[in-house]
């Protein structure tokens, strides 16, 4: 999980999260589409309901859905595939 947190911290993440436009561009990209759809399918297919609970504080259920992500052959390209369109 440490390469997940590693892209969260870096100072590319605080510039994204800083450019609403290139932000939206991101959001609306065929990968980061698939990717949500993956995660959904990992968090028992309710994402936003796994997402509400790790703002509460009980992050386990989303957690174990990104490390699945993260462990799955397509969700590894498509994560490499977003971090070079950010580059």
């Amino acid at each position: 999980m440490a390469d997940f947190q590693d892209v969260m911290n870096s100072e590319q993440a605080a510039k994204l999260m800083g450019d609403s436009k290139r932000l939206e561009q991101l959001r609306a990209a065929p990968e980061t589409q698939r990717l949500f759809q993956l995660l959904s399918q990992s968090a028992g297919g309710d994402l936003e309901q796994a997402a509400g609970r790790a703002a509460q504080g009980d992050a386990e259920q989303l957690m174990g859905a990104i490390r699945q992500l993260m462990n799955d052959p397509e969700g590894q390209r498509l994560i490499r595939q977003m971090k070079r369109s950010l580059q």
